[in-house]
This record gives structure tokens, sequence and C-alpha cells, in this order.
């Protein structure tokens, strides 16, 4: 026995669809896959900063550019908010406490966080004696689907490989 289709179950099952596919869009929307027109982009804020260096010892002891650690504060610049997915630029200024040369080769981020450049381009000679060297590394944060704050590692790699 085949059932007719009256107007009250088209519309009824229209109602449905269209409920369910709101549904759907307002489930997206509040998980951050889909951003209504104008909506501000999430914000990636990096509160804090860790500079690593892999480095050798001077013969007194001491680390050829200094501590092996050091933590950027709010005097450093910090904290730093961009956009999802963009990038911002972060400088470390570099002393060789040796009585040789000695080169950077390369820089590293933690993830969710990618190194997309560093001024002077690696690998660079640090001249012995030098206490002014500065180094500039463009960092791209994660691109994320709420504002998120974030504490940052960046590896810096002076051992010859």
């Amino acid at each position: 026995m085949k059932r007719k289709l009256t107007r009250s179950r088209v519309l009824g099952i229209a109602i449905a669809v269209v409920a369910s596919v709101v549904a759907v869009l307002l489930i997206l929307i509040g998980v951050g896959v889909l951003r209504l027109p104008g909506a501000a982009a999430p914000q990636v804020t990096v509160a804090a900063v860790e500079w690593n260096i892999l480095q050798g010892k001077t013969q007194f002891g001491f680390g050829w550019f200094g501590n092996n650690s050091r933590n950027m504060t709010d005097v450093d610049g910090l904290p730093v908010t961009v956009a999802s997915g963009h990038t911002f630029a972060l400088s470390l200024t570099l002393s060789n406490l040796d009585h040789v040369n000695h080169s950077l080769y390369s820089v590293v981020a933690s993830s969710p966080f990618a190194v997309s450049g560093v001024l002077p381009a690696l690998p660079v000679n640090v001249v012995s004696g030098s206490d002014d060297f500065v180094m500039t590394v463009t960092v791209t944060a994660p691109t994320v689907s709420s504002d998120t704050t974030y504490s940052l590692i960046l590896t810096i790699n002076a051992i010859p490989p």
C-alpha cells in the first residue's frame, strides 16, 4: 500500500531537513570550522619565550654564547598577539665569549609553531669577542579555531654538523 504525500507531510519533511542543516551549520560555526563574514580571525598570544642554545664551552667553562637558556619578558615585548596562522618576529642579541669564531647553524621552534625565516641567513659566523650580534627569527603562529595562549621555545644550534 502506497502512502500519499500530503502537503502537511511534505512540509514536515522540509522543516526537518532545514532544521538539520541549520543545526550542522551552528555546530561548525561553534567549533570554529566555519566563520561568519566579518568575524575576526582567532588570535594566538605568545605569553612566554625561552631561547635555548646548543653550544660548546670556552676554555674557562662558559658557554660560547653565555647561558644555555634565556627567557624573554615583557621588557622584551611580550606578550605577542597575532592572527591565527600569521607571522611575527623575535630578536636575540648574542655575545661570542670565546677566543675563536663560532657559527649558528639552525633554529627550530617548539610545536605547533614553525620558523619561517632567520636574519641573517644561516649558517652564519659570529666573530670572536662580538657582543652585539643580533639574530631575528620570523615565526609562523599555528592555525587555531579560537583565541589561544602559548609558550614558545626556540632552539639555536651552534654545534657543528
